[in-house]
């Protein structure tokens, strides 16, 4: 028999099944809610540092490239 005649199994064996019921989500140990003014004061100097290390800086002076005779 040759081989394009033989029987052609799957060699994976990833044969759809059903899913099994999906766990219920559960929170984080980073996500607890946050416990007053002092907690929300210090993300917002959190965020507020961040911020102030997204200022804009100068941007480098490009060297020309390529052909110099205007082509």
């Amino acid at each position: 028999m040759t081989q394009t005649a033989q029987t052609i199994r799957p060699g994976t064996g990833l044969v759809p099944e059903q899913r099994t019921p999906a766990r219920p989500a559960v929170p984080g140990a980073g996500t607890a809610p946050g416990r007053g003014l002092a907690d929300a004061a210090r993300r917002a100097f959190a965020v507020a540092r961040g911020l102030r290390s997204l200022r804009p800086v100068p941007a480098r002076p490009q060297e020309p490239y390529g052909e110099s005779d205007g082509q």
